[in-house]
């Protein structure tokens, strides 16, 4: 039977208690009241019996646990007072996958929510011992992550993440680049969005009865105001893009769009998709077809143009268009 989510947080749980060297032998009624604590609801003890028998099973369904009972006591403990399930070993394999992961979010460390990152990381090298140096130069030397270009923008994440987990509404003051103007905004953040490397966070303003997206670099301040707000039902984070190319979103229907891309772009946008409704409906030697809904925005025109003379566009005809004087107005800077 596969391990749910929530049984292995119980597990983990369990453990934490059984290893508890304050208050040792913890008795059924505690193990369940603690992890009713933990997860915010009613965890019985028929549960608690249930979760101890599989921890004792044998590997790969278990952890070969060897959960005793005191009589005496009163309650639960290992028979090796040493033993824990976070101590089970790896394979060399998991063990470099941990190293490489570890790399990664290190990559982060400087962002002030994933501050904790390295102290954190460091605590997992000491529990583990997997001789770690996420600082190692070397390294540099074959595995490389992408990282943001950004110098701004960062410092909001914090306050604006906390904001969009406690519903608080936020005063911010942003700078629109393309209108060349500075205004304030009073927002409910939604959703915090990362795209190519710049972070994006998605409110709604009242004001204009409508949700707007502000880039975090744009951002000059922001005031909290912890002020519960009541969570609109309108908003679903995983439908609110889905037919967007990019982080902007469009009202209306989404446009039935068809793209001749010729070789070797067609080769390109079969192993990166532009968006996820992308299918092909004709291929060539030359060139592909492809389909896809999504709203027209500027950010989609550019994907296109990206593209250059490898991208023709089919239909709609005011999708031709629009490209037709961007490509215009781009060539007039030439001449």
């Amino acid at each position: 039977m596969p391990l749910t989510k929530s049984a292995a947080i119980r597990y983990r749980i369990i453990d934490a208690c059984l290893t508890n060297k304050q208050k040792p032998f913890p008795s059924l009624e505690n193990l369940a009241r603690i992890c009713s604590e933990k997860l915010e609801k009613e965890i019985s003890q028929s549960t608690i019996e249930k979760d101890i028998s599989a921890m004792k099973r044998g590997r790969p369904h278990g952890f070969d646990a060897h959960i005793i009972y005191s009589k005496e006591r009163k309650g639960y403990a290992y028979g090796d007072p040493n033993f824990s399930i976070s101590d089970l070993k790896l394979e060399d394999e998991e063990w470099e996958s941990l190293r490489y992961a570890a790399k990664l979010l290190y990559q982060y460390s400087d962002v002030p929510i994933f501050k904790d990152f390295k102290q954190a990381i460091e605590k997992i090298d000491a529990r583990f011992r997997l001789q770690l140096d996420v600082e190692d130069e070397a390294l540099q030397n074959y595995i490389q992550f992408d990282t943001s270009n950004a110098t701004t923008g960062y410092e909001w994440l914090g306050q604006i993440f906390k904001a969009v987990q406690s519903r608080w509404l936020l005063n911010i003051r942003y700078e629109n680049i393309y209108k060349n103007e500075i205004k304030n905004y009073d927002v409910v953040p939604y959703l915090l969005k990362e795209n190519r490397n710049r972070w994006y966070v998605i409110v709604w303003v009242e004001e204009r009865n409508d949700y707007l997206t502000f880039a975090l670099d744009r951002i000059i301040h922001v005031a909290v105001v912890q002020e519960r707000q009541k969570f609109r039902s309108d908003f679903n984070s995983d439908l609110f893009l889905k037919h967007s190319v990019g982080i902007m979103k469009n009202e209306g229907t989404p446009s039935k769009i068809i793209l001749s891309i010729k070789d070797p772009y067609h080769k390109l946008v079969q192993l990166e998709p532009i968006h996820a409704s992308q299918k092909i409906i004709k291929i060539t030697k030359e060139c592909i077809q492809i389909e896809l809904s999504v709203y027209i925005n500027h950010e989609f025109c550019n994907r296109i143009i990206s593209m250059s003379s490898y991208c023709k566009v089919i239909q709609p005809l005011s999708l031709k268009k629009t490209i037709i004087l961007m490509l215009g107005d781009a060539l007039k800077q030439y001449k």
